[in-house]
């Protein structure tokens, strides 16, 4: 590179049009980037609780399946998960636990039909009515 190639190069001052359009693609990659990186990700639900935590239950999204766990064996009672794959509720499965066999978790396989799961769960009482968590969603 002679003298004058370098002196040029020194100089070379870019438009204020030409920063714009860097400044716009390099926005737009970097904006591309962070909608992918942060895209739907199947993650595991939070533990949703029913009767005072008598009942819990988890969507294990690796999985594809829920997780039930009868914290109380000193009742008739049983634990269950109700899901759907649409934000009404309707076409409902059931998944449950076997009434008071241990307080261990129980796991039970779900075949994913859907992005979004919604799901409650709920504690089944005989003579009265059942108790039931708010519906919550994850994504499978």
């Amino acid at each position: 590179m002679n003298e004058r190639e370098g002196n040029s190069m020194r100089n070379f001052k870019p438009s204020g049009r030409s920063l714009r359009r860097s400044g716009l693609l390099v926005g737009a990659l970097c904006l591309g980037l962070v909608v992918t990186a942060t895209g739907p990700a199947a993650a595991d639900s939070d533990i949703i609780n029913a009767s005072g935590g008598q009942c819990q239950g988890q969507w294990l999204s690796a999985d594809n399946q829920f997780r039930i766990r009868d914290a109380d064996n000193d009742d008739s009672d049983y634990c269950y998960v109700d899901y759907s794959w649409n934000s009404a509720h309707t076409e409902r499965s059931r998944v449950s636990r076997p009434q008071d066999i241990n307080t261990n978790w129980g796991y039970y396989d779900v075949t994913v039909t859907a992005q979004v799961i919604y799901f409650h769960v709920c504690k089944e009482r005989q003579d009265d009515p059942d108790v039931c968590s708010r519906w919550v969603s994850a994504t499978t």
